[in-house]
């Protein structure tokens, strides 16, 4: 079953593109989270190829909605590390993928990629995420926007 999940409004990557934002929209599919992004060339770090911190902010923003699908809490990074494995050219559709690999007791290991419709992969990522005190998982969960009324 798929479900859309909610945004914040200014964020980068999941926030209002007339904002200057990515415009993001993750869902939980089967156990992990996905989402689709066209890079255009206002994305880009040299001529044809999307910069590497723009892939960096879609793996760490996927890992984010991993764990929020998987526990209802939001957590932010302690540790990220990124594999460039294949230049990504503005114009060409991919998917961000990400997904929990373990929980410890304050801090999950999760995993995200950055793949086109033939599963070529341009990136990988894999992070430790701590979860956000319950005052502030509170507090972010009433400033997001709900997907509906889109």
């Amino acid at each position: 079953m798929e479900k859309p999940l909610p945004y914040y409004r200014h964020c980068f990557v999941c926030g209002e593109p007339r904002l200057g934002r990515l415009g993001v929209r993750f869902r939980a599919v089967d156990g992990m989270v996905r989402a689709t992004f066209k890079p255009s060339e206002k994305h880009v770090g040299y001529p044809d190829i999307v910069h590497g911190g723009i892939l960096a902010s879609l793996l760490d923003e996927a890992m984010v909605w991993a764990v929020f699908a998987a526990t209802g809490r939001f957590a932010v990074s302690a540790e990220l590390t990124v594999r460039y494995l294949k230049p990504l050219a503005p114009g060409q559709t991919v998917e961000i993928i990400g997904y929990v690999v373990r929980q410890q007791r304050r801090l999950f290991d999760v995993a995200s990629e950055i793949h086109d419709e033939q599963a070529v992969i341009y990136a990988r990522a894999w992070g430790r995420l701590i979860p956000v005190s319950p005052e502030d998982n509170e507090q972010w969960l009433n400033v997001l926007q709900s997907i509906k009324g889109q």
